[in-house]
């Protein structure tokens, strides 16, 4: 036998509305006892409502909890491997390795270039990124101040990189 679902339960009512019992002008039996049927499925259906929506609200919290955290260890890892990075540079030392040889950690100094642009900078157009509104484009921004052009609100930051294997 299958469950009878809502809306089997309303199609119920539904062809035994205005069922009057012709002796007594009362609402036929069928008709109350589907009504009850609807009521009882309809109390379930509510009660279910309410677990879901309490289990995806627990789950959305949960979901915001993790990110957080995970935000946050990712933070730390990087102000670790700034650590690292800063006392390597601190004693001069380039290169750590396990005594086995598994792991290394390799700093290289004034490595990596990139461009930094302060909140609000404009740029000309053919400094910018297609489409057009534009967006400052980093790479020509750099060719620009590597050919001596000024830039205002953009300039060229060397940073250490940390290699880690």
């Amino acid at each position: 036998m299958t469950a009878i679902t809502l809306f089997d339960a309303a199609q119920q009512v539904r062809q035994h509305l205005g069922e009057i019992d012709p002796d007594t002008g009362e609402l036929s039996d069928a008709f109350t006892q589907s009504l009850d049927l609807f009521e009882q499925k309809g109390a379930a259906c509510v009660a279910y409502d309410i677990d879901e929506t309490s289990t995806i609200k627990a789950m959305k919290e949960a979901l915001a909890r993790a990110s957080e955290h995970l935000k946050a260890r990712e933070a730390r890892h990087e102000r670790f491997r700034a650590y690292m990075a800063d006392c390597m540079k601190a004693t001069g030392v380039s290169k750590l390795s396990s005594p086995d040889g598994l792991f290394t950690a390799t700093l290289y100094a004034d490595r990596d270039v990139s461009v930094e642009i302060d909140d609000g900078a404009v740029f000309p157009p053919e400094l910018c990124n297609e489409p057009r509104p534009p967006s400052p484009s980093k790479s020509l921004i750099k060719a620009a101040i590597e050919r001596g052009e000024p830039i205002a609100g953009a300039r060229i930051v060397r940073r250490d990189r940390l290699t880690v294997k």
